[in-house]
């Protein structure tokens, strides 16, 4: 709101330069390059949106592709359950239900998947590059941890030199 409202008094008194004074302080200049910077500004906000929506995209088509018999899924719809049969015509089978209360299957198209616990390509390599720096941090730690800290106060004072002959030793509180 506070934008909108910037945005609208530089208009007016652009407009005011112009009709009062056309030889004005450069006014339109600055309303152009507020203008510049709004549309540099909008253009990298959607290139960045866009890459990183471009990336999901691509964990979540990898994540279907590696579905296989035996992994965990919930549908759009909210059904979870084991996929049991993965078919060649881009379909699911998946088992819901318990030996209790009965199981059944239902026939899916992969699309309808939501969530699984199968990993991609993608999500294998950066888990494995999170792996590798936690790893190294803790590496770095270790090094770093040799340093043992005491709870005795009194190990940590230097050692006292004894009392020469005549003088009161050192009192201790």
């Amino acid at each position: 709101m506070l934008f909108w409202n910037a945005l609208a008094v530089l208009l007016e008194e652009t407009e005011n330069t112009t009709t009062s004074n056309p030889s004005g302080p450069g006014s339109q200049w600055i309303f152009f390059i507020v203008l510049l910077v709004l549309i540099v500004l909008l253009v990298v906000w959607f290139l960045v949106s866009g890459r990183k929506n471009k990336q999901k995209q691509k964990e979540y088509t990898e994540q279907l592709a590696a579905i296989a018999p035996g992994h965990k899924v919930k549908t759009i719809g909210g059904i979870c359950g084991i996929v049991t049969e993965v078919c060649d015509d881009n379909t699911v089978v998946i088992e819901t239900g318990t030996e209790a209360s009965g199981k059944s299957f239902l026939k899916l198209d992969k699309e309808c998947i939501a969530q699984t616990d199968a990993k991609g390509p993608t999500q294998i390599a950066r888990e494995e590059a999170e792996a590798r720096r936690k790893a190294e941090k803790e590496a770095k730690n270790e090094k770093k941890a040799p340093e043992v800290v005491t709870a005795d106060p009194k190990a940590e004072q230097p050692a006292q030199k004894p009392a020469e002959e005549g003088q009161e030793p050192p009192k201790e509180e």
